[in-house]
């Protein structure tokens, strides 16, 4: 999908009321949603999308809205393998250490099916340190390097993994032109950006 098309499918969705992320990757797929907070992914289908959440008071009130949601770490996540076609991962990896953010993308390699995809958001640099509990900031190149077939890190790659897409949003206003402005100076130039998402394709077990 090219970044204009992604653009214009954004804002399209965006003034139907409806969620463009879900429309455009999760629409009538199996969906696991990590750290799934208020489960507002979760009711846009109960009967295919689940979530997990290490915080037990949201896990039992979900649980009470009869929504698939179970208490667990993005680091183990309490599934079996191969069993979803798309993992929703929104403002988490930032919250991670490098060595939980490797073990997070194993796992989410391992619970995927062959050709799933997984969709991470997350603050770009520059705005990233605007919330307290951040740990650091995952640009799309540390990403990239992640995935490579042989590790220059200290921890070993996650190989397997092949980046679709990659798109950038602009910072955030209440004028709806501005931001949609900026979105697009954005994906002109990336490092303007305040978020981007990134969709990652399971080509191999």
């Amino acid at each position: 999908m090219s970044k204009i098309l992604f653009i214009f499918q954004l804002f399209s969705f965006w003034n139907k009321g409806k969620d463009p992320i879900f429309e455009l990757f999760m629409k009538d797929k199996k969906v696991l949603d990590l750290g799934c907070g208020e489960g507002k992914l979760l009711q846009k289908n109960p009967n295919l999308i689940y979530g997990i959440d290490i915080n037990m008071t949201t896990v039992e009130a979900l649980k009470k809205k009869k929504l698939n949601v179970e208490r667990g770490s993005v680091t183990e996540i309490p599934h079996e393998a191969n069993s979803f076609d798309v993992v929703h991962c929104s403002n988490i990896i930032e919250h991670l250490t490098p060595v939980e953010a490797q073990k997070m993308f194993l796992e989410i390699k391992r619970v995927l099916k062959k050709n799933g995809i997984v969709i991470i958001i997350t603050p770009m640099p520059k705005t990233i340190w605007n919330t307290f509990g951040h740990i650091k900031p995952y640009p799309p190149t540390s990403i990239r390097k992640l995935l490579r077939r042989v590790s220059l890190e200290s921890f070993d790659s996650v190989a397997g993994l092949e980046i679709q897409n990659i798109f950038y949003y602009g910072t955030w206003a209440r004028c709806k032109f501005t931001f949609v402005l900026s979105t697009i100076i954005s994906n002109i130039f990336p490092s303007t950006g305040g978020s981007y998402l990134m969709a990652i394709k399971k080509i191999e077990n």
